[in-house]
């Protein structure tokens, strides 16, 4: 066996080279340790797109406009494929994977890295940039990887807790029922993981009114909404109603790790019309239950337990919007006015 790169013979004993994925003289990664490219998909497309033009040449930065119109012969049943690769081309995904073909594993890791956040940072999800990045990868055989670990470990789980209520008979007496929650880690605050959605002393389901969503605020999707004294009176025990600041302190450690918290916290679907989903990274999936009388734009209101200086507006709330990935905070009027409710704790060490 020769090395094609440097023409050292490798004809060592077996065992000795099964213990090599490079040549030891230069570097060079053998083929043999790199995935093979089956026919029918659209690595080997991109194969015979290279062979019927003289190589792997057409990857490169003078060759980026044949490249493209070399895409466009690709139909049914690549052609959504197409479309992606012709993305990447105008983002120089091709040319700048071929450019480290000749420098170490690891600085083609790293290109291989730059390119995912390339696409990604353009509003992509990053498992369309690392389809789309692996095609080429692939084509180039490239010994890189291309799995991402995920930045954030979800932590959900069930909890029982319990929640005292008053007798709607007798004020003096308490109603103490358990009922299960799921709940998420975020930083170190435990939090409520769905609207709460049980019934009040009162026994009163405040959905019916014009700006909520309808009957859709009376089902444990989308939780029951709540006046600021029902919010606070009905905190399980060893849980709280959050402050402004446990929402702040929340956004802070998202933001810590590179993420925007409307992305991170919104759920990843109802949020319809001009809106943008979220991905709900840590499972506190936020569904809207709020739409602007003026704009239509869906939203989702969360109360905090943090009094404002203002007499008609003496509570906060915080906000996530549908075309904005920030949360936002603003005073409310604690009654005749409702919001979601979500609870939260401290995490033990």
């Amino acid at each position: 066996m020769i090395c094609k790169k440097c023409g050292n013979n490798l004809d060592f004993d077996s065992a000795v080279l099964e213990k090599f994925v490079a040549c030891p003289f230069c570097g060079t990664f053998f083929p043999k340790e790199l995935p093979s490219i089956e026919s029918g998909t659209i690595e080997a497309e991109l194969k015979k797109l290279a062979d019927d033009f003289g190589g792997l040449e057409i990857f490169s930065e003078e060759n980026s406009s044949r490249f493209a119109k070399s895409l466009m012969t690709l139909s049914a049943p690549f052609d959504i494929a197409r479309d992606k690769l012709l993305v990447a081309n105008i983002r120089k995904i091709p040319q700048r994977l071929y450019s480290v073909l000749e420098q170490t594993k690891a600085e083609q890791q790293q290109m291989t890295d730059l390119c995912i956040d390339e696409l990604a940072s353009f509003g992509f999800p990053e498992s369309f940039a690392i389809e789309v990045v692996s095609w080429i990868v692939h084509v180039l055989q490239m010994p890189v990887s291309v799995e991402r670990k995920p930045l954030v470990e979800k932590k959900v789980s069930e909890k029982s807790v319990q929640i005292n209520y008053e007798d709607r008979y007798n004020s003096s007496n308490l109603i103490k029922k358990t009922y299960q929650y799921k709940t998420c880690i975020i930083g170190n605050q435990e939090w409520f993981a769905e609207n709460f959605h049980e019934e009040s002393g009162k026994n009163e389901r405040y959905n019916d009114y014009d700006n909520s969503i309808g009957e859709k605020c009376e089902n444990e999707l989308f939780g029951r909404l709540y006046d600021w004294h029902e919010a606070v009176k009905n905190a399980p025990e060893g849980w709280r109603l959050p402050t402004k600041e446990d929402f702040e302190d929340m956004v802070a450690y998202i933001e810590s790790l590179g993420l925007d918290a409307g992305t991170a916290l919104k759920s990843t679907n109802q949020w319809h019309g001009e809106g943008n989903s979220g991905l709900d990274l840590f499972g506190f999936c936020a569904y809207p239950t709020y739409r602007d009388k003026e704009s239509g734009e869906m939203q989702a209101w969360f109360w905090t337990a943090s009094a404002t200086n203002k007499s008609d507006y003496p509570y906060y709330c915080v906000s996530l919007n549908a075309d904005k990935n920030e949360f936002w905070t603003k005073s409310y009027a604690g009654t005749g006015y409702h919001a979601c409710v979500r609870y939260v704790r401290d995490v033990k060490d």
